[in-house]
């Protein structure tokens, strides 16, 4: 759930995730396949052309990785993410959340919701923090950052008293000369 929560990647995304796509060096991970209900387990190409991407890992995504790297690491299917119940890689989102999303939901006292909500998480805190809207379009693969504004536009900070501040700093040097 955490790796889910800070990394931005769609749930057939994550349950296509395979531990060659990570770049530990670098701190990113590079997004190639899809697992969804509809290819039973097998891999098919992501949902858009931009959904292929390479994408940088937060600290957390990281931290998430390196813990997961106890449970499935010597896996021979390769995948980053398994079934704890039968040691078997997902199949798509329903088991996940039939074995695990549901249960975790009730017992962490948070209204249902599809485990898909946690890429519309990222991307509201990454825009909520400010972080740029281009960037935060490149990471969740949306084809245009147009996408990703008229989704979450809503969550732009809009009351920060120092909006345009950083503009005038750096169009005003000293040494500017008209």
């Amino acid at each position: 759930m955490q790796f889910a929560l800070w990394s931005g990647l769609r749930s057939s995304e994550l349950v296509g995730l395979e531990w060659g796509d990570i770049d530990w060096r670098q701190n990113r991970c590079r997004i190639t396949r899809a697992i969804t209900q509809a290819s039973k387990g097998e891999a098919e190409t992501t949902k858009t052309t931009a959904g292929t991407r390479t994408i940088d890992l937060l600290p957390r995504a990281l931290e998430a990785l390196k813990a997961q790297k106890a449970m499935s690491y010597l896996h021979p299917s390769g995948r980053v993410f398994i079934n704890p119940r039968t040691g078997e890689p997902w199949t798509g989102e329903q088991a996940i959340r039939k074995t695990l999303w549901t249960h975790a939901l009730k017992r962490s006292g948070v209204r249902y919701r599809r485990p898909y909500q946690t890429r519309h998480t990222y991307a509201s805190m990454m825009v909520s923090a400010g972080e740029p809207l281009a960037l935060v379009s490149k990471q969740m693969g949306h084809t245009s950052v147009v996408t990703t504004a008229r989704i979450y536009a809503g969550w732009l900070p809009t009351n920060n008293s120092q909006v345009g501040m950083l503009a005038d700093l750096y169009f005003t040097s000293k040494e500017q000369v008209f």
